[in-house]
C-alpha cells in the first residue's frame, strides 16, 4: 500500500520542463531541443516502439534525455531516426497519429496562456491508448503450417507459407499431429487403391475440402448420406414453423439399410414447403437442386477415400427419377401429400397476412435483375394492424372495473399482442 500511495503520488504530479547543463532554458535553441525530442518520441509511438526507446525495462532513460553534451544529443536524435527510417523501409505497419503528443512540455504552450501543465498520468496514458491502437491494427490471423490452427499474431515479417505458432517451434515435431491422427486429413490414393508416396516414401497428407464434396448441394448431401436425424417441425400459425423438442442421434445398426447409395427419392424424408403465396406460383431454393455427376463422383471419391464407405454399392437406377436429365430439383420431383383441411386451418388459410408495405414499392419500381435464377414471392402487403389506443383501453379498464363489482374477475382474460410483452387486459361479457 505505501508502494502504491508513493506511485499515486508521483503520477499525480504535474510533468517538469527539461533542462540540460550545455543549451540555455528558455532559449531558441533550447525549444528546438524540445522539439527534436517530442518529435523523435512520436515516431516511437507510430512504429510500437516507444517503449523500447523511452520507457526502458532496465530503468535507465533514454540518451536523448540524458545527454551531456550537444554532441551526445545529436547522436541519440540520429540513432532513433535511422531506427525508424529502417522500420519504413522494411514495409512494416505504421501508425498515422493525428493528435498532440508531447513527452517533454514546450514551455510555450504553458506560460503564458494559462493551460494547466499535463500530469505524468495523463501522458502516460495517452501513450499507452496509443500502443494500444498500434496493437490493435496490427494484429492479423497467422496460420500454422504445422498445426494449421489460426493464431492472432501482432504483424509478423513472414509468409504465410512458413509461418509456425510457439507451440509446435517448442515441440520441434512437424508429424506430431499426423502421428496421432489428431488432424481431419485424407490421403492421395492412386488408382490401384494403393496410397500415393512423396519423396521420402511418405503418405502425403491433405487439409483441404475435395471439389467433389464441397460442391455439393444440400439435396445431393441427403441422397449419399448413411445416417439420418429426425427433427419434429409443427406449424405454428401464418406460415411460422418451429421445432419441436430436442434432436438426438442414436446409434443404429445402418449396415444393411444404406450399403446402397444413392438413396432413393422416396428414401430421402424431407417436407417441403412451397416458396410462394395464393398469388404466385410454387418455386424451389436452389438447395433442392440434384446433379446426377456430382451424386456419382461424390460417391465414388467417398468409396476411395473414406472407410467408412468402402463396401457401399453405387446404384444409379436410384436416380431413374431424374428422367434421364442431368440435372433436376427435387422438389418438381417429389410425391405432393393431400391432407384433411380442419377447420382451424381453414380459417388461418383465410385470414390476411400482413408485412411491410415496402413490397408494394419494390413492384412499382419493376426493378428485374437478370443475375437471379429463382424468383422469390413474398407476403402480398396489406393494411396494417394498429395496437389499441388510449380510447379503446379505456373502454377495457371499464370493463374490468364492471367485473369486479358483480365479482366475475374469473371470467377476465389475458390476451397478448403480438410482441408477447405487455398482455392485454379483456373481459367476456
Amino acid at each position: 500500500m505505501k508502494c502504491t500511495k508513493q506511485l499515486n503520488n508521483k503520477l499525480e504530479k504535474s510533468a517538469n520542463f527539461i533542462q540540460f547543463d550545455w543549451v540555455e532554458f528558455m532559449s531558441k535553441e533550447y525549444f528546438g531541443v524540445v522539439e527534436a525530442i517530442n518529435e523523435c518520441y512520436k515516431k516511437m509511438l507510430e512504429i510500437g516502439k516507444c517503449k523500447e526507446v523511452f520507457r526502458r525495462v532496465d530503468g535507465n532513460q533514454c540518451e536523448l534525455l540524458t545527454a551531456k553534451s550537444k554532441k551526445d544529443f545529436l547522436n541519440a536524435k540520429k540513432n532513433i531516426l535511422l531506427r525508424y527510417s529502417r522500420y519504413v523501409d522494411s514495409g512494416a505497419p505504421k501508425l498515422t497519429i493525428s493528435i498532440d503528443v508531447e513527452l517533454v512540455p514546450d514551455p510555450r504552450k504553458y506560460t503564458n496562456s494559462g493551460q494547466a501543465m499535463p500530469t505524468e498520468r495523463e501522458i502516460i496514458v495517452k501513450e499507452q491508448l496509443i500502443e494500444h491502437e498500434f496493437v490493435t491494427n496490427n494484429l492479423n490471423i497467422k496460420k500454422c503450417n504445422t498445426c494449421l490452427e489460426c493464431h492472432m499474431e501482432k504483424d509478423v515479417m513472414t509468409k504465410e507459407d512458413s509461418y509456425t505458432c510457439k507451440k509446435c517451434k517448442d515441440r520441434n515435431d512437424p508429424n506430431h499431429f499426423i502421428r496421432n491422427n489428431m488432424h481431419p486429413i485424407w490421403y492421395e490414393i492412386e488408382d490401384d487403391g494403393t496410397f500415393r508416396m512423396d519423396s521420402f516414401d511418405k503418405r502425403i497428407p491433405r487439409f483441404d475440402r475435395p471439389h467433389e464434396l464441397l460442391r455439393l448441394s444440400m439435396a445431393e448431401k441427403l441422397l449419399i448420406r448413411r445416417c439420418a436425424n429426425f427433427v419434429p417441425s409443427i406449424h405454428l400459425s401464418n406460415g411460422t414453423f418451429a421445432l419441436k423438442g430436442h434432436c438426438v442421434t442414436f446409434p443404429q445398426d445402418i449396415t444393411e439399410m444404406c450399403n446402397e447409395l444413392p438413396l432413393r427419392k422416396e428414401a430421402v424424408v424431407v417436407f417441403i414447403r412451397y416458396i410462394g403465396n395464393k398469388d404466385s406460383s410454387a418455386v424451389y431454393p436452389k438447395s433442392l437442386r440434384v446433379n446426377r455427376q456430382n451424386v456419382l463422383e461424390a460417391l465414388l471419391w467417398l468409396k476411395k477415400h473414406n472407410p467408412h464407405y468402402a463396401d457401399i454399392t453405387i446404384n444409379e437406377s436410384n436416380l431413374d427419377w431424374m428422367n434421364g436429365q442431368n440435372e433436376a430439383n427435387i422438389g418438381t420431383q417429389a410425391s405432393i401429400l393431400e391432407t384433411k383441411d380442419t377447420q382451424r386451418y381453414k380459417i388461418n388459410a383465410t385470414e390476411e397476412e400482413v408485412v411491410s408495405s415496402g413490397q408494394e414499392q419494390i413492384e412499382k419500381s419493376n426493378i428485374i435483375d437478370d443475375s437471379c435464377d429463382m424468383d422469390i414471392a413474398c407476403m402480398h402487403a396489406n393494411e396494417k394492424n394498429f395496437l389499441p389506443t388510449g380510447n379503446d383501453a379505456e373502454i377495457m379498464k371499464t370493463f374490468v372495473e364492471i367485473a369486479k363489482k358483480t365479482d366475475q374477475l374469473s371470467e377476465i382474460m389475458n390476451f397478448p399482442p403480438i410482441d408477447h410483452d405487455s398482455p392485454i387486459r379483456y373481459v367476456f361479457s
